[in-house]
């Protein structure tokens, strides 16, 4: 099939027109054309169905197009007498319903032409209606959307992300919207009235956008639900598979995420000494530690921590003394850190002759005297590496449920 229109140019304007910010030095812009944007939008409506219907992208993304479609044919009624407003929602559905006898693939198995293309498109839509969810639910709107805690605490998260991802072209979408929603805030106010507050009377040349500014509103805060259910339930899943989160730390601030680097403190093997010198009380600490991708059962490996304190109960960052093997085998390292599983066969000889009422205190002693001589090597190298790092340098962040 061929789509109609612009076919791949994709030249949608995504911003609706009353949005459009104007330099007062400028000429006056021409005039929308309405049928050159109804060939735009029917054009995104037949796309939009193509990927829904071939499953080319996250359904998260086609509900963005589909939300951004919706926008933008308000947009477009706005603009033609009411007589002919019907012929959009017209041209529309018969451009959704062209693509039903569509086939997804060539007739040899492979991609159509325009599947990339499409895809491409599609999936550029997500990040502009998080814009529209990020600038019109903020109070320069008036906070018109009625989200639970849960749901804002979600969808903070995923703007955050979605600006960091996109950086400055975060705002080619963002500032327009900041345009529309200080011109219609009033309408927005009447529609949906927040907190108690009396609303400003609504100019009598905005009133011909009432309708897309309800459109907006209802569009807009609906696709933040929907984003925001997934993430939490994405979140709920990611916790049940991890189990108990506090278990585990991280290296840096916001790095407890699925597959993310992490070792399992709550289960580390640990062994400390307090000394006392000219310089007062410290506590040295051994740590042996295994490593995960968070949401992974199995370990990817392990680590040997050493860290000195004044107090036990000080937070102070690590060294690594070992990490994956090198010049120490992973038996040492858990040596090291008090865990001892077998003896040298002198020591097991010797053991053996004792009585049996002594064995196991005389086992206990030589597993302690092993693990001391191995503890005490690595604290000599962690105090030669803390001397180099400045007192260490790698501090670790216990992961929560958050």
């Amino acid at each position: 099939m061929k789509f109609t229109g612009a076919a791949m140019c994709l030249a949608l304007l995504v911003t609706p027109a009353l949005a459009q910010a104007t330099d007062p030095r400028a000429p006056a812009p021409a005039a929308p054309n309405p049928n050159a944007i109804l060939a735009e939008v029917s054009n995104v409506a037949q796309i939009t169905a193509a990927a829904k219907k071939c499953n080319w992208t996250d359904p998260m993304n086609v509900l963005a197009s589909e939300s951004m479609l919706a926008m933008k044919a308000a947009d477009l009624k706005a603009m033609v007498p009411p007589e002919v407003r019907g012929q959009v929602d017209t041209a529309l559905a018969q451009a959704t319903a062209s693509v039903a006898e569509m086939a997804c693939k060539q007739p040899d198995g492979k991609d159509l032409p325009q599947q990339h293309q499409i895809t491409m498109f599609v999936m550029d839509q997500y990040w502009r209606m998080i814009a529209h969810v990020d600038v019109l639910g903020s109070l320069r709107w008036g906070e018109v959307f009625h989200y639970t805690p849960a749901e804002r605490t979600a969808l903070d998260k995923e703007i955050a992300h979605i600006k960091e991802f996109k950086g400055y072209g975060y705002y080619e979408v963002a500032n327009p919207l900041e345009t529309l929603a200080d011109k219609t805030q009033t309408l927005a106010c009447r529609e949906r009235p927040s907190n108690g507050k009396p609303c400003r009377p609504v100019p009598a040349e905005l009133e011909n956008n009432a309708a897309t500014v309800k459109i907006m509103i209802e569009t807009t805060e609906a696709f933040g639900k929907a984003v925001a259910a997934e993430k939490i339930k994405e979140q709920q899943d990611f916790l049940a598979a991890v189990g108990d989160i506090t278990q585990f730390s991280a290296f840096k601030d916001d790095a407890c995420k699925a597959d993310a680097l992490v070792i399992k403190t709550g289960e580390a093997r640990v062994r400390s000494e307090d000394t006392e010198d000219t310089f007062g009380k410290m506590t040295h600490q051994v740590m042996f530690v295994e490593k995960f991708r968070l949401g992974k059962p199995q370990p990817i490996g392990w680590v040997l921590l050493f860290r000195s304190m004044m107090y036990a109960s000080d937070n102070e960052p690590y060294v690594v003394i070992a990490e994956n093997g090198g010049e120490w085998d992973e038996e040492s390292a858990r040596i090291g850190a008090g865990e001892v599983k077998d003896l040298y066969e002198e020591q097991k000889t010797r053991i053996a002759s004792l009585p049996p009422g002594e064995q196991q205190k005389a086992s206990e002693a030589a597993q302690d005297a092993i693990s001391e001589t191995y503890f005490d090597n690595f604290v000599s190298m962690g105090l030669m590496e803390s001397i180099k790092t400045g007192g260490g340098n790698l501090r670790l962040i216990q992961c929560t449920a958050d």
